[in-house]
């Protein structure tokens, strides 16, 4: 019977050995053969499909909370006028990323989506107790100071 340090040092030594006894010449080396771009391609697909299976999971786990991405920058803002007047605001601006990202949150939760046109143009729609009136002279990921009128 071998013991565990024999089997390990096996390994480690037959490696080794077989690696020392088969020179590779510098052309071999550095021609790709198809095995090793197969391979490579296979990698790039596993990495893929991992980097989606991690957003799908990610998504899924966190998608019914109000604190991510710019729907949670905006509730930020709502809560911080909240706090300090003692009631929500009634308007808020916001740029147009943040504009369709509330939108998606009424969608993706099956909310009732109010949106109205002002007299300016302008579009607003309501989230929680405030409407938020699309800016889309601003940045894209803008949303403003909350306020009243």
């Amino acid at each position: 019977m071998m013991s565990r340090r024999e089997v390990v040092a096996a390994g480690v030594l037959g490696t080794l050995a077989t690696t020392a006894a088969a020179p590779v010449s510098a052309d071999a080396a550095q021609s790709p053969t198809p095995e090793s771009t197969a391979i490579t391609r296979g990698l790039a697909n596993l990495t893929s499909e991992l980097n989606e299976l991690n957003r799908l999971v990610t998504q899924g786990m966190v998608a019914p909370s109000l604190s991510v991405g710019l729907v949670g920058n905006v509730k930020s803002r709502i809560e911080l006028y909240l706090k300090t007047s003692g009631k929500f605001p009634e308007f808020c601006d916001v740029g147009t990323s943040v504009f369709f990202e509330v939108y998606d949150w009424h969608v993706r939760h099956q909310q009732q989506i109010q949106i109205t046109r002002m007299a300016d143009q302008r579009m607003m729609i309501q989230f929680l107790f405030t409407q938020l009136i699309l800016r889309w002279e601003n940045e894209s990921t803008y949303i403003g100071t909350p306020f009243d009128k």
